[in-house]
């Protein structure tokens, strides 16, 4: 089943538990910008964080786990758009969709984006990666993202 790290390992600073309570709520919050429904984002963060968990003990335990629980969190969100049709995009309530988007407008514009225009402006917007970090980060050919 699950891999569990050695108790003598650089994890036990950062337990896991921790780390998943700590992340979890902004986790959510990212993959719905990009699936835009709640019950899809709670899903895609839970899948997240057991494949973190399966590979836990790969983890330096030193470097913060922000970033690699979001680029998990957003392959994980692309491959499973990529994997179904989904419904046409209904409007959220902002209860919904999350305390602090309170612009319905917002929402609208998003869903006009595709997908990969969506997670890539999360990124950017949300968490500063540079246009060349987001290309890595979602395999897009240099030649592709220089053209967009």
């Amino acid at each position: 089943m699950g891999h569990h790290p050695p108790a003598d390992s650089a994890t036990d600073e950062m337990t896991f538990e921790a780390v998943a309570a700590a992340h979890y709520p902004s986790l959510v919050q990212r993959l719905m910008f990009i699936v835009r429904d709640h019950a899809d984002a709670e899903d895609l963060a839970q899948a997240t964080l057991l494949r973190a968990y399966e590979a836990w003990d790969r983890f330096d335990g030193v470097s913060d786990p922000g970033p690699w629980l979001r680029t998990i969190g957003t392959r994980l969100a692309l491959n499973e758009r990529r994997r179904r049709l989904r419904r046409p995009w209904s409007r959220l309530s902002v209860d919904e969709a999350s305390e602090t988007i309170t612009n319905l407008d917002l929402w609208t514009a998003l869903a006009a984006l595709r997908k990969e225009e969506r997670a890539a402006l999360v990124m950017n917007v949300l968490e500063g990666y540079t246009q060349a970090e987001i290309a890595a980060l979602l395999e897009v050919p240099k030649a592709q993202w220089r053209a967009g």
